[in-house]
């Protein structure tokens, strides 16, 4: 998609973006709820609920929930239908035109046709006060409808060349897993990380509007069930939280070592390392908790003494620490 142009006029905020998709497909994202909701809010966010009823004076009623279970429920109607071409909708009204008791803002978005079946659309949001633009802009405007626009497109250009709808629904394999967020990448790294260990595959691929870099991908590692979430620069990663490996000997060890920190990887203190990708590890070998928690106190202490000097944890320098040698 052609990079989106932002513009502020008074108190309306509007984005403009050309889609490679045909205009009757983009009226059809706009206006059928299943497709409505596979892209109206930027990912890792989704619809949850889309009750259109296409008229002046309908509802335009939706639920959108966050990664963290936020609900927010948008009540209103529509203004304006102009069939395939202008649509107008607010949140100063619930259906039939009754006035709600506050309002946020007046939607509106308008296609037109664009050179090589492509469409123009323009989309914009007028409110009644300053306070309100401020705080549109700083819910993300410019970049929450810049990411629905891509995911409209992907879905509107499926729609039209006949590949489908809807991306498949989410099915998790686990009831409980690790989730990793990443700005970008993520399928690659879960590849990486189910070719490391033994009991480890990917178990499901979801793409949700970004078929070059899936916003889901479920796997599982060791046989731990783990994700990561796809999701742009909004978190970070950190060693605040790390995937813990337990190792049952030198070789594994190195082995695991060598393989996370190249490429780009770091080293860090006491079987610490960062991959890549910005994943920190632990690589514990079996031997490390065994001498940290010897009966004699003064063979763990040296043990302890001895691990914080290490970077990768060398099995053999522990024995020998903890024996007094």
């Amino acid at each position: 998609m052609a990079d989106t142009t932002f513009r502020e006029d008074g108190l309306t905020l509007e984005i403009e973006c050309d889609l490679d998709a045909a205009r009757s497909a983009v009226w059809r994202c706009w206006t059928e709820p299943d497709l409505l909701k596979q892209w109206f809010c930027p990912k890792p966010w989704q619809v949850s609920e889309a009750d259109l009823d296409l008229r002046p004076g309908g509802r335009m009623n939706t639920v959108m929930v966050g990664p963290d279970g936020t609900r927010m429920e948008n009540t209103g109607i529509w203004l304006e239908v102009v069939s395939g071409r202008r649509l107008t909708f607010t949140d100063s009204y619930a259906e039939g035109f009754v006035p709600r008791e506050s309002s946020f803002m007046t939607g509106y978005v308008e296609l037109s046709d664009a050179p090589s079946q492509r469409t123009k659309m323009v989309w914009g949001a007028r409110h009644g006060k300053a306070a309100d633009k401020q705080a549109h802009l700083e819910m993300g405007f410019r970049q929450g409808w810049s990411a629905a626009a891509a995911q409209l497109e992907e879905l509107a250009r499926s729609l039209a060349d006949g590949t489908g709808a809807a991306p498949s629904p989410m099915s998790f394999k686990s009831k409980v897993r690790t989730c990793l967020w990443f700005e970008s990448g993520g399928q690659g790294a879960a590849e990486f990380y189910v070719s490391l260990l033994p009991d480890s595959e990917i178990d499901g691929i979801y793409p949700h509007g970004q078929p070059n870099d899936p916003m889901v991908v479920e796997f599982t590692l060791a046989g731990a069930p783990m994700m990561i979430l796809t999701a742009g620069p909004y978190h970070k990663l950190s060693p605040a939280a790390s995937i813990s490996v337990l190792t049952k000997d030198q070789r594994e060890t190195d082995r695991l070592w060598s393989q996370l920190i190249e490429r780009g990887g770091a080293e860090s203190r006491c079987g610490w390392l960062v991959d890549r990708f910005g994943v920190s590890w632990q690589i514990v070998p079996e031997a490390l908790p065994r001498l940290l928690g010897h009966p004699d106190a003064e063979a763990a202490g040296r043990a302890q003494a001895a691990m914080m000097q290490m970077t990768k944890i060398d099995i053999a320098a522990l024995e020998a620490a903890a024996a007094g040698r």
